[in-house]
């Protein structure tokens, strides 16, 4: 068991320190005027680094899925807002790559390119961790699928070009005859409403989506749901097992960022006639920091490799979530905390890592219901 990493990927870790390093400057700007961060994504559609994960034979970088997190670990460290952008697109391009068929390969190619956004619509205003509950529906019409209802936390729903919709195929409850289908943002009945804004993650934007008698072609099935089944939501689980791995990446990198910050500020802030990183108490909380972050990033990767192995696991990709994100939560609390008041202010990146690294205990699968996950998958069934 080898946790060296290979030149290949210390080279990923490379590229990213150096786009962090580009990209700390604006990060606040983002998040102070709620921006997308446009100029990184052309920086990164530049460095044909928006389509990293996706097959080479769509235009993507063909990188595995390790490599693809720990560029975003790195840029995480210096802007979440930028990281997730990276993550959304080779999340949804993988979906397509792995699911859709031929009708969907100029969306996947131009999504690799980074010209265009994908967005995932799952979530309904009823139906949040309880996605079965789910009501949008499509029915077949001839040569079309008509789609009705409506999603909700629709991340970068503002700006994409087609959104994956989950939806019913027919007349039934729980998982049964849900499948995905694509759904251009401007075939007419689709439209979208601003939410409020959020805590944190200022740079992107989350919308509420309505479909109303929205006509597709029937070529933009990309799972059909079948009545009597539920492998039309059971497919994708395996990408969004990854996905929640990500999301504990993201945590992490911002954590991360956090102690670099706060280990600054310790060598050279002076109280007592001493250097702040002399002080043992002090020493404790960093090195209580750095357990979490070293446990956590062990989790993850290890999650990761599973995926990249072809062996992904719900249980350990749910470890490495939650222990990420609730971790992240703690340590960047913790390095603020060492800053006392200068950390609490807009001045410092603390203030904003604060908030932003609260987002991903929720989105992703909150961490009590991977809790449940975790639970079921050591007890086993009992019926």
């Amino acid at each position: 068991m080898d946790f060296t990493l290979t030149d290949r990927e210390r080279e990923w870790v490379e590229r990213g320190k150096a786009l962090a390093k580009e990209f700390a400057p604006r990060a606040s700007v983002w998040d102070e005027e709620s921006r997308y961060p446009a100029e990184n994504h052309e920086r990164l559609q530049e460095l044909g680094l928006l389509g990293i994960a996706l097959p080479t034979e769509f235009g993507g970088g063909g990188a595995s899925l390790t490599e693809c997190y720990l560029l975003v670990e790195e840029i995480s460290k210096a802007c979440a807002n930028t990281a997730l952008l990276v993550h959304d697109q080779n999340v949804s391009g993988r979906i397509l790559a792995t699911h859709g068929g031929p009708a969907h390969r100029e969306t996947l190619e131009r999504l690799a390119k980074g010209e265009i956004e994908v967005t995932i619509a799952m979530t309904e205003p009823e139906a949040g961790s309880a996605l079965y509950e789910m009501t949008t529906n499509v029915r077949r019409d001839g040569d079309e699928w008509v789609v009705n209802g409506g999603k909700t936390y629709n991340s970068f729903g503002d700006r994409a070009a087609a959104h994956l919709v989950y939806a019913r195929f027919a007349d039934t409850t729980g998982p049964d005859a849900i499948g995905m289908i694509l759904v251009e943002a401007d075939r007419p009945g689709v439209s979208f409403t601003m939410m409020p804004r959020k805590m944190g993650m200022h740079g992107v934007e989350e919308v509420n989506l309505k479909f109303d008698n929205v006509r597709v072609p029937a070529e933009n099935v990309v799972i059909e749901g079948i009545k009597g089944s539920s492998a039309g939501f059971v497919r994708p689980l395996d990408i969004y097992n990854a996905t929640r791995v990500g999301m504990g990446v993201m945590a992490l990198g911002i954590a991360q960022g956090a102690m670099d910050y706060a280990i600054e500020h310790l060598r050279t802030r002076r109280q007592f006639g001493r250097f702040l990183g002399e002080f043992q108490g002090l020493q404790w909380m960093l090195a209580d920091c750095a357990i979490q972050v070293e446990g956590a990033r062990l989790l993850c990767y290890r999650a990761l490799a599973e995926v990249d192995a072809g062996r992904t696991s719900a249980y350990h990709s749910a470890c490495a979530k939650v222990a990420a994100t609730e971790g992240a939560f703690k340590v960047v609390d913790d390095c603020l905390q060492m800053l006392g008041g200068a950390g609490y202010f807009s001045g410092a990146p603390l203030e904003r890592m604060m908030r932003d690294v609260r987002m991903f205990k929720i989105t992703g699968g909150t961490t009590q219901i991977l809790k449940n996950t975790i639970g079921k998958a050591l007890i086993g069934s009992l019926r």
